[in-house]
């Protein structure tokens, strides 16, 4: 397996596809099938961008792919936020959209959105 691998970004829409590429070559390490991939692929790049698109995004997200057995990750909100044209995001939708695709999510918000998700195999 790896050691802890961490990828910063600015939190931009145009920055995830990085984001995207990034997890499948972390993910591919691990022993899991293709529709599994494509589904942590899929909840990486939907986690990252509800964080960038709220109404109060951060500077930068970082993203920490964790050892273990199986895949593992902490997306976290860094420097200060921007207001934008966003909305505040919905707390228990950005859970269940994410939990169809992985099997454990963590939501982290305060009163200006998603701080932090973490979701993990």
């Amino acid at each position: 397996m790896y050691e802890c691998i961490a990828l910063t970004v600015p939190a931009k829409e145009s920055a995830l596809m990085v984001v995207r590429l990034a997890t499948a070559g972390v993910a591919a390490q691990g022993e899991m099938d293709y529709e599994t991939l494509e589904d942590i692929k899929t909840a990486v790049y939907e986690a990252c961008y509800a964080m960038a698109m709220q109404k109060y995004v951060p500077e930068e997200l970082m993203l920490r792919f964790l050892p273990g057995s199986s895949f593992a990750v902490s997306i976290s909100g860094e420097g200060a936020r921007r207001v934008t044209d966003g909305r505040l995001p919905d707390r228990k939708l950005c859970y269940a959209v994410l939990s169809t695709m992985i099997g454990h999510v963590e939501v982290e918000m305060d009163e200006k959105g998603i701080r932090r998700i973490e979701m993990h195999e």
